[in-house]
């Protein structure tokens, strides 16, 4: 199937989801929507919407990555189609299950570094204090990131960002500028979940996070990097309500580019998790991390 790439948000709305030749059709208020799924990555569910079983089935053909959210719309839940076509998920899989302490612990450092490098782009590109020190911090990242270095940077970063609105990051916590990064993150874990799936890799098999709750810890591990230009496309909206018009904006940034010249975030994220699959593998010695705010 073609890619998708439009992001269909339906945790607000109150109707019934079901399929037509090749389309989403939505139905809300007495009106109807029509939207190819060929065009479609990501649908999110709210708990007030109805949805077709012929539907869900034609998501999966399509691969559309569908999350299922709560009524704060944070995902609970995701539907993984079984018919992945890449023919070495069993044998990257078990490259997974199977990669040693020290590998996974180099693919950690690997990743804090670059995320930690990205959020000093960030405020270097807003001309805000700190991007020294975070990249000072990044030398200190060790195999593992065994004293937490990747913490340390959070508290700098943040608490200099939107340093007008004296801004605190509260994951979860559903107004203003947390809701706009939680519903971006959101998102870009869709896409994560997807590229995942499609590389062939297990979502559950994570490198640092490990959770027997959390199916996809292999998502919330290599997210990290790509974090910095989410938060970078929030910094360029206004502090407000999570309303339609910010979701369009937020949508739109995340299918943005990830560098000048370079991959839209989708497709680098795309290119990402194959890149794992073959650390995983032994077919690369050392991960090739994206930064954020360098050129390629």
């Amino acid at each position: 199937m073609a890619k998708g790439w439009r992001v269909i948000d339906c945790t607000a709305m109150t109707g019934k989801l079901t399929y037509k030749r090749g389309q989403l059709v939505v139905k809300h208020h007495n009106m109807e929507t029509r939207i190819p799924l060929a065009d479609t990555a990501v649908l999110l569910l709210g708990i007030q919407t109805t949805v077709s079983t012929a539907l869900l089935q034609q998501l999966a053909v399509f691969d559309v990555e569908v999350l299922i959210c709560q009524w704060n719309e944070i995902p609970i839940a995701a539907l993984q189609p079984w018919n992945k076509p890449n023919t070495r998920s069993a044998a990257r899989q078990t490259a997974q299950q199977e990669m040693s302490i020290p590998a996974r612990k180099a693919a950690w450092k690997q990743i804090i570094q670059a995320k930690i490098l990205g959020q000093s782009h960030v405020l270097d590109m807003l001309e805000l204090d700190g991007g020294q020190l975070l990249r000072s911090l990044a030398t200190q990242v060790r195999s593992g990131d065994p004293n937490n270095i990747e913490g340390q940077a959070a508290r700098e970063y943040w608490h200099r960002m939107f340093p007008e609105e004296q801004f605190r990051r509260f994951p979860g916590y559903g107004e203003g500028r947390n809701a706009q990064l939680d519903y971006a993150y959101t998102i870009l874990r869709g896409f994560l979940i997807k590229s995942i799936c499609t590389a062939g890799l297990s979502p559950t098999i994570g490198i640092h996070h490990h959770s027997a709750s959390n199916y996809f810890c292999l998502a919330d591990d290599l997210i990290e990097p790509f974090r910095p230009a989410i938060d970078y496309g929030i910094s360029q909206l206004p502090d407000g309500p999570l309303d339609s018009e910010v979701k369009q904006q937020i949508v739109l940034s995340v299918n943005s580019q990830f560098n000048p010249k370079g991959l839209t975030i989708p497709s680098l994220v795309d290119e990402f998790c194959g890149q794992y699959a073959q650390y995983c593998e032994g077919w690369l010695d050392k991960l090739p991390v994206p930064v954020f705010g360098k050129r390629r």
